[in-house]
């Protein structure tokens, strides 16, 4: 079985290093530098620099039966369409455009889509998927994020994936539901104070994570649906600021020799304050709270933290969108389409082996309910 994997930054890195214990892997980017770390330490990956706006890009998936799409948000959607006209595939991208318009080019083409596979939206998704298959809900609140576990002000913040693509999930509206209604809300709102053990205070604000959720048929009786970003308390308002002062929109300006939309002028300056280094010890959290129609309370817990050089977000997401590939592969699954990772939760045998799959690499899920 040969696997592509399109994009190797911090968690495509990740996935080809994972999936490579079981298949052949082909790591496809456009940056040598990327390639170059994946192949020192990985010489049975075969990797190829390729730009994926060339012709011969689909050329290059040929010998490959399953492709796991890892480019930044802005690319994800014109590359799976690409992909699927040929091959089935896994898409981490967080794409910005509604992946829902991918579904009749998947069956044309005879192939499928799993969008958002990776932990939020991905396994927020299974987890309330199954959460759903098993009660009567009336609200869902689904809280995430990934942050250092030492403070480093002004910021307290390390972007674990593309700067641009966090940039992105503070400015893009929050789609909601509320009162049987969905609705789209400024990112940055509806702000929580919560304090979590071990880590002491936290905030949280609505960001545009349900993707898939919002229209799904399993979720169209549920009056709330909500999703919240995770950071340290006064990260919401320093972003605030940013926006306020036009910092973040898509003014163009001369910079570096080029012309540069601001916001990616601010993306380039704050990556040099949110980088994170290889040996940064950082953390995941994922808060799942569903309230049933009888006001019973269940909850899910994701936990896990920086291991063997790999960032928490990195496995959290990486691991995810393995364990959906191994899913594929292992369960032989032929189904065409669009398949969003809510319906692999709705499958209890598909939500025990990816659950199985991630504890096994030591990611902490805990199930409760009062």
């Amino acid at each position: 079985m040969n696997i592509a994997v399109i994009g190797t930054g911090m968690v495509g890195r990740l996935i080809a290093v994972e999936l490579s214990k079981k298949y052949q892997v082909y790591a496809i980017d456009n940056n040598k530098s990327n390639l170059d770390k994946l192949r020192k330490n990985n010489a049975k990956i075969i990797t190829k620099k390729i730009d994926v706006k060339n012709e011969d890009f689909l050329k290059s998936l040929d010998d490959t039966d399953l492709i796991v799409n890892c480019v930044p948000g802005f690319m994800g959607f014109e590359t799976s369409k690409k992909i699927l006209e040929k091959k089935t595939c896994v898409d981490i991208s967080f794409m910005p455009e509604d992946c829902n318009y991918l579904k009749t080019v998947a069956e044309n083409a005879n192939t499928a889509l799993y969008p958002d596979a990776g932990v939020a939206p991905g396994l927020s998704n299974m987890i309330v998927g199954n959460l759903i298959s098993k009660n009567k809900l009336k609200e869902v609140k689904i809280m995430v994020g990934g942050l250092p576990l030492e403070k480093n002000p002004p910021w307290n913040y390390k972007a674990p994936f593309s700067p641009i693509d966090v940039i992105e999930e503070y400015t893009r509206p929050a789609r909601i539901k509320e009162n049987g209604n969905i609705k789209a809300v400024k990112a940055l709102t509806g702000l929580i104070n919560f304090e979590f053990e071990n880590v002491g205070k936290l905030e949280a604000f609505l960001t545009d994570g349900l993707r898939t959720l919002l229209t799904s048929d399993i979720t169209k009786n549920i009056p709330t649906l909500l999703e919240y970003t995770i950071r340290y308390p006064g990260h919401s308002e320093m972003i605030t600021e940013l926006i306020n002062n036009n910092k973040l929109d898509d003014t163009l300006k001369p910079y570096d020799g080029k012309i540069t939309s601001q916001r990616e002028i601010t993306s380039k300056e704050l990556f040099k304050e949110w980088k994170l280094n290889r040996n940064d010890r950082e953390f995941t959290l994922l808060i799942i709270t569903a309230i049933t129609e009888n006001d019973k309370e269940l909850s899910c817990v994701v936990y896990d933290e920086w291991r063997n050089g790999w960032s928490s977000m990195s496995r959290t997401t990486g691991l995810t969108a393995c364990a959906v590939t191994n899913l594929i592969i292992d369960k032989g699954i032929k189904k065409t389409g669009l398949i969003a990772p809510e319906d692999i939760g709705t499958n209890q045998d598909y939500f025990d082996y990816i659950l199985d799959y991630l504890k096994g690499n030591d990611i902490k899920i805990n199930f409760s309910n009062d």
